[in-house]
């Protein structure tokens, strides 16, 4: 886990930074439904299991680009920490080309899943921790190769970030996620996929 310090530090960072910014706001309460997209950097499954097998040469991505949505409803008594649950969606593709005549091979991670969150700030600026349970799927193919066989699989789910309002109805939004996926069973010709952890930064905008 050596490896993950510098996305947990900032976590941990996005968690504190938006109370002490919107303190300085006017301390509006939490309230309403809030809506988020971004970008995303995403990690990729690269193990046995998770891809097929290939050629020699081949190599297999280890990251990927894509979008994360999701909405979330805020509840509860309180004014500057509220309860939310609400549900985010994951689409990550990653691409990678070996020494010639290696084909390129492409790597997919789809995740859906509801959530439960705490959210910390102000109605113009607040920090979230949030944690979940869902689906989510890896397909991993390459041309020549056939179709590859894949399957939803459970998944957990969690991370935090933050939202800060320019106006308002829209918001800079950064999260930090973390999405640990469950061992796959052997199909056909591909052994069993272990347990695995992937990292997803993404940032983009929020709306209410």
């Amino acid at each position: 886990m050596r490896h993950l310090s510098p996305a947990w530090g900032l976590l941990m960072t996005l968690a504190s930074l938006v109370p002490h910014v919107a303190g300085a706001q006017a301390r509006e309460p939490l309230r309403g439904v809030v809506g988020d997209v971004r970008l995303v950097s995403a990690t990729l499954p690269s193990g046995a299991g998770w891809s097929p097998t290939l050629p020699a040469g081949a190599v297999v991505p280890s990251r990927g680009f894509g979008v994360e949505g999701g909405a979330h409803v805020l509840l509860g008594p309180g004014r500057h920490r509220r309860l939310g649950v609400g549900v985010t969606s994951l689409a990550s593709q990653g691409r990678a080309t070996g020494l010639e005549p290696a084909p390129t091979v492409t790597t997919r991670l789809f995740a859906a899943a509801p959530e439960v969150s705490m959210n910390f700030g102000h109605g113009l600026g607040w920090s979230h921790l949030s944690v979940g349970a869902g689906l989510a799927k890896v397909t991993s193919s390459y041309a020549g190769g056939g179709a590859e066989p894949s399957s939803w699989g459970a998944a957990i789910h969690y991370g935090g970030g933050a939202r800060w309002f320019v106006s308002e109805r829209l918001a800079v939004s950064l999260d930090l996620r973390f999405w640990a996926l469950t061992p796959r069973p052997a199909s056909g010709a591909r052994p069993s996929a272990p347990a695995t952890t992937r990292v997803v930064l993404g940032a983009g905008v929020a709306f209410r």
